[in-house]
């Protein structure tokens, strides 16, 4: 029948694909009972005919025709293995030591005492040759070390210059003069104190016609005249201002002497506290303008007397230098005191008109 042909057809060509499956206990079967099983190495299946591939049609009457089994390709002869060649044995010393035995036919005593007996070269203990240092490594340590130090003396020396040489000054701040000095000196103290050191700087020598400056301490804001603490009325003290005024000593006229270069704030106030001052001016200040003593004449007696009188003294209204000022002069009309406004912000106390016109003229010089 159709099924029975198709299932046979299967059954042969299903045995048929069996012989082109090989395997390694297929191999062994064939080479124990003698037989030499194919070594060509395994090739990709051929295709199936295209009638095993076509399912049986159940209406055919008549079986598809079975195609023929391809031809086994013939076995290639088994190449018997090779055997593997024996591991070299390890050289030791124990087995060169009885390969010489058997060699020599020697004892273990004798070749000992031969090995004794054989000569040795000299040992050098390895820690000496470690231990002695290469005298040229050392020299050329301390050579670079002494050029280390040299060279950081090199540089903190030449850092050290720089410093000095970009260092900042520090101006001492100096205090602002209505005019030019020609040299300053600093004094300190209030009261009579100052006033004292006011009279000894006067007794220090000046070139004719020269100033110099009296500083006070620029921490406060205190002026050699304020600081002499005068009982001077309140509506001068009140309108002096310290910015712009001075002290100092100046060399003209009869002598050196003291001045005074007052900035104020008001002219009218200022004038009448001077005017107002006048009768104990002189006394105050009597120590910086004192009296010139009084002259001596001679007589047939061989005595001396008081030349007498030949003015009154007193402020008196004078023009010094073309500016109005008042001046005290004593009995033989010598100026003790002058006082005067340069404009209505600053006014001048001195010794004589000599001074006066001195401080003047430098004041115009100043603010020209």
């Amino acid at each position: 029948m159709a099924t029975d042909s198709t299932s046979s057809s299967g059954t042969d060509s299903g045995a048929g694909a069996e012989k082109y499956i090989r395997t390694f206990a297929n191999d062994m079967s064939i080479f124990q009972k003698g037989g030499t099983p194919g070594l060509a190495p395994l090739t990709s299946h051929a295709p199936l005919p295209a009638e095993r591939l076509i399912a049986p049609s159940p209406i055919a009457a008549e079986p598809a025709p079975v195609a023929a089994p391809e031809p086994e390709p013939a076995p290639e002869p088994i190449v018997p293995p090779q055997p593997e060649a024996s591991p070299t044995p390890i050289q030791t010393y124990a087995g060169d030591f009885r390969a010489r035995m058997k060699e020599t036919s020697a004892s273990t005593t004798s070749i000992v005492a031969a090995e004794q007996d054989a000569p040795r070269a000299p040992s050098v203990p390895a820690s000496t040759e470690a231990s002695v240092p290469d005298s040229r490594n050392l020299w050329y340590i301390i050579g670079g070390a002494a050029l280390l130090i040299i060279g950081l003396i090199g540089i903190y020396f030449s850092y050290s210059k720089y410093l000095a040489t970009n260092a900042l000054v520090t101006v001492a701040p100096t205090a602002t003069t209505p005019i030019f000095v020609d040299s300053r000196e600093q004094v300190a103290g209030t009261g009579t104190a100052l006033m004292q050191a006011v009279v000894s700087s006067v007794g220090k020598p000046l070139t004719l016609n020269t100033v110099r400056l009296l500083s006070y301490d620029t921490a406060t804001d205190a002026s050699v005249f304020g600081a002499l603490g005068l009982h001077a009325p309140g509506a001068l003290l009140r309108n002096l201002s310290t910015a712009g005024s001075m002290a100092g000593i100046v060399s003209a006229g009869s002598g050196q002497s003291p001045f005074f270069i007052l900035a104020v704030t008001s002219y009218s106030a200022t004038f009448s506290g001077m005017l107002s001052w006048e009768s104990t001016m002189q006394s105050e200040l009597a120590p910086l303008f004192p009296l010139y003593p009084p002259p001596f004449m001679a007589t047939s007696t061989s005595t001396t007397t008081p030349e007498a009188p030949s003015v009154r003294t007193g402020f008196r209204d004078e023009v010094v230098s073309n500016h109005d000022v008042r001046v005290y002069r004593d009995a033989t009309g010598r100026s003790i005191l002058i006082y005067g406004y340069w404009n209505q912000g600053v006014f001048v106390i001195a010794r004589d008109p000599a001074a006066f016109t001195e401080i003047l003229a430098r004041l115009a010089t100043s603010h020209s």
